[in-house]
């Protein structure tokens, strides 16, 4: 939790996929998408992220429109109107809507899930102090044998929210994403560091934020740009993002006791 001191390490092996729910309380087959990523997660080493839509939204109090806009800068969604549900695996793949592509939504998120992140051996570890009512310093460093770039962020992620004024009838929502916040870079090969001193936002309600550490790949464009068909509101998509944040590789938090 964010109100207790922790240390977490991981070997870049041992770092679990990333699944990034957008959504939204208002949201019905939002649900389908949400309980197919947690049975995934059930059988896969995955973390879920729930993104709630708050740009252009008048009805969901959970999401933060910085959240957001990463989220669609991540996947090339820029369209205002663009719509729950997408799940976004890795900040590589987008599957749009509740309809599979293949034999199920499970399925579908397993094999995306599945798909090897190649980043060499090495290890990754944070630190983390509270030294306020919301705020605590961050000790991050990694170790890589590669020379990928990275820019380094913290998530801050609500286990848990009452809300039950939405539509969708949950009345309980989980990994909400509160905030992202920037802490640092990684330039080169070896061992890097870093460490920073942050303010963030309060839970939705209780006291339940989780600290998690992301490093998200700088990859240059490789190919040129490329409109997209339009696509029904349900139909399913991969795609390959042209965003300077492609691929999120890593998640480390204090598991509960």
């Amino acid at each position: 939790m964010a109100n207790e001191t922790l240390v977490v390490n991981s070997s870049l092996d041992d770092l679990p996929a990333i699944a990034e729910d957008y959504t939204a309380t208002w949201c019905g087959n939002c649900v389908e998408v949400g309980n197919a990523l947690e049975t995934v997660a059930e059988n896969l080493s995955m973390e879920i992220y729930a993104v709630h839509r708050n740009i252009y939204e008048t009805q969901d109090p959970l999401g933060n429109e910085n959240v957001d806009t990463r989220f669609r800068d991540r996947y090339d969604i820029y369209a205002p109107e663009y719509k729950p549900p997408v799940a976004g695996i890795n900040g590589k793949y987008a599957l749009r809507g509740s309809n599979p592509s293949g034999e199920s939504l499970e399925s579908d998120y397993a094999e995306l899930a599945s798909q090897p992140l190649n980043l060499g051996e090495g290890s990754v570890s944070m630190a983390w102090t509270p030294t306020g009512e919301r705020s605590g310093t961050i000790v991050w460093t990694i170790e890589q044998s590669t020379s990928a770039v990275y820019n380094v962020t913290v998530w801050m992620v609500e286990k848990e929210a009452y809300f039950p004024d939405g539509t969708n009838n949950q009345i309980y929502y989980h990994h909400i994403v509160r905030e992202i916040i920037d802490v640092g870079t990684v330039t080169d090969a070896g061992l890097s560091s870093g460490s920073e001193q942050i303010t963030y936002a309060e839970a939705f309600d209780d006291d339940d934020l989780e600290v998690h550490i992301m490093f998200h790949e700088y990859i240059e464009r490789t190919t040129e740009d490329v409109t997209p068909e339009p696509v029904e509101e349900n139909t399913p998509f991969l795609s390959m993002p042209l965003t300077a944040l492609a691929l999120i590789v890593v998640a480390l938090r204090r598991k509960d006791q």
